[in-house]
């Protein structure tokens, strides 16, 4: 009999790893992330095996932040095994705490497939070396209700599994054991997901693929040759959004920091193509908040530099890995407006982490999303592009990025705010002005005193147990070849950001008075402001935390490849480097200039 499984699990969880290891097969260096089920077979142990590898969902993210493509393609790999898989398995990386907004990403993700599902699941606990002196049951015992309350919705079923092991029998032995148990207690039926289900995911992909064409042609309509003279680029968007990472992509160069929140606006300089180019990396705006909860001195400083840099094009900045709603709509719209609506002919959308995609096309992402994104597509006139993260080197995505900016500029100069504009952003010095502002002013400006404090304090945190990490490194580096893995005790004190990092329980020394929100005064906002809050930082930790995780595996992965001593030199730098410039802090607006992701 042969045995069906599909493998769902958060991104970084190691479920490529894992099938990889149970195949035996050679995983090459820095694979790239899957971005589309795939379905391996192969007999192993003596029995017929599938199992389906899909792509990864951000674990602090809820639901309604993942993109549609992504929500779609996990239906699909359930359909990938026909008639249906025996087992369901969800990856948990060992490594890092499971809290309560990962058990939540986690079940809401799954109830796409539909109720059933339960019935066929159980947990792999994946980089099980991180246990070290503690059994997997005092681990579950450690992490509390949050992971407790998924291994027993799985019918407490679960096991280890270390992927560096190479032909581990034992524990793949352990993991057939645990499907071929399932097949037993469900009289050898088979997860089957809803018809109705897969019928809508058919009909919409068609759907998709056919809107997507008509857009793809559209766009192509519009190619011209490229010319050499100066280009003057200006990135606007949200935090986390990527921007100083185009801005490196563009230069080719490692100019604007990535990995935190830009806070000044920074200019840099190079010749692209053979062409001299100059990029503006700007402050970001928020995802959730309104535009009215933007801070001040961020528009100020994006208008002032934008009058002065006059810029042939605006990049607007959109993350392709995430959903986009109205709710996105309405900030984007409502932000850009400072710059008045001629801003729209200067601007192209720049779709980043493209790699996430796959070889699902940019054009049928616009249209899986719906009205909300399209709405920002067609106002830029259908101008839009994607840059893969991953292929920094590949230097035809910026090529074919010139080719739509010159096309653009054939109908415009350059973009220059008026002079009306600055009269809709107060200056700085009269948002700290209480006196003479009316009650409901004063309590917008707490919010936002309140909301930029906020973020600053949580990302000191945050940096700061990335230095411990950094510190860390840097001593076992000096050691041994072996301390190229995971450090010590990582779950427990590296990266946790569990309630202490909670707006609820702030602590006194590190909030400043002014960004106190009172409850009592402003009972039906509190709730909604924090949960806004909560939604924007779960993705700058996810991001960095991912970024942090990936950088391990690349590190262990180097160290069970039998690198040369190049390699290794090469790889603790690059490891010490990146931790360096994460350990810089977030500074005020007048500080020095920092980069988001």
């Amino acid at each position: 009999m042969e045995l069906r499984a599909v493998v769902f699990g958060g991104k970084f969880s190691g479920k490529t790893l894992l099938i990889n290891a149970v195949f035996s097969n050679n995983l090459p260096q820095n694979q790239k992330r899957t971005a589309h089920c795939q379905k391996h077979q192969g007999n192993v142990l003596g029995r017929e095996l599938t199992l389906v590898d899909t792509p990864g969902w951000w674990k602090h993210f809820l639901l309604s932040d993942t993109a549609t493509f992504l929500k779609q393609e996990l239906i699909q790999g359930v359909s990938l095994v026909n008639p249906g898989p025996h087992a369901i398995i969800l990856a948990i990386e060992i490594d890092i705490p499971f809290e309560e907004k990962h058990r939540k990403a986690a079940e809401d993700h799954l109830k796409l497939l539909g109720g059933q599902i339960w019935k066929y699941a159980f947990v792999v606990f994946t980089r099980s070396h991180s246990l070290r002196e503690r059994t997997i049951e005092e681990h579950i015992e450690h992490e509390g209700k949050a992971l407790q309350w998924l291994i027993e919705k799985c019918g407490n079923r679960y096991c280890e599994f270390d992927s560096t092991v190479p032909n581990n029998t034992s524990q793949i032995k352990q993991m057939l054991e645990m499907i071929e148990n399932i097949v037993q207690r469900n009289n050898s039926c088979y997860f089957q997901i809803e018809a109705k289900i897969l019928e809508e995911a058919t009909e919409w992909r068609e759907t998709v693929k056919t809107k997507a064409k008509s857009r793809e042609l559209k766009q192509l309509e519009q190619g011209t040759e490229l010319d050499k003279d100066e280009l003057r680029i200006a990135l606007l968007g949200w935090v986390i959004a990527g921007k100083s990472s185009a801005g490196n992509i563009i230069l080719n160069k490692q100019v604007f920091v990535t990995g935190q929140s830009t806070v000044n606006c920074y200019t840099a300089h190079g010749v692209v193509d053979g062409r001299p180019v100059t990029v503006l990396d700007t402050p970001s705006w928020f995802k959730y908040f309104p535009s009215q909860f933007t801070p001040p001195w961020i528009m100020s400083e994006i208008l002032q530099n934008q009058t002065l840099t006059s810029p042939h094009c605006i990049l607007l900045v959109i993350p392709g890995d995430t959903s986009f709603k109205e709710e996105q709509r309405k900030v984007i719209e409502e932000n850009m407006s400072f710059l008045g609506e001629q801003v729209w002919r200067h601007t192209i959308v720049l779709f980043t982490w493209g790699d996430i995609l796959g070889d699902l096309t940019i054009e049928e992402h616009i249209e899986s999303e719906g009205e909300a994104l399209q709405w920002v597509i067609d106002k830029c006139e259908n101008r839009y592009h994607v840059f893969n993260n991953e292929e920094r080197e590949n230097r035809a995505q910026v090529t074919e990025l010139f080719q739509k900016i010159d096309e653009m500029m054939t109908r415009n100069i350059f973009f220059r705010p008026s002079i009306e504009m600055f009269g809709r952003i107060p200056a700085q010095d009269e948002v700290n002005t209480h006196s003479e502002a009316s009650s409901d002013d004063s309590d917008l400006q707490d919010i936002v005193r309140y909301v930029d404090e906020e973020w600053r304090r949580r990302n000191k945190k945050l940096l700061e147990r990335v230095t411990k990490v950094e510190e860390d490194m840097k001593a076992r580096l000096l050691k041994s070849d072996k301390s190229l893995e995971f450090p010590p005790n990582f779950s427990g004190t590296t990266l946790n950001t569990k309630p202490e990092d909670s707006i609820e329980k702030q602590e006194p020394e590190t909030e400043p008075e002014s960004c106190n929100l009172n409850e009592k005064k402003r009972p039906l906002q509190i709730k909604e402001i924090k949960d806004m809050f909560d939604r924007e930082w779960s993705r700058r930790e996810e991001a960095l935390m991912g970024r942090v995780l990936e950088m391990f595996s690349e590190l262990r992965c180097d160290a069970h490849s039998e690198p040369t001593e190049h390699d290794k030199e090469k790889s603790k730098l690059k490891v010490t480097d990146w931790l360096q410039n994460q350990s810089l802090g977030y500074n005020s607006a007048s500080g020095s200039n920092q980069s988001d992701t």
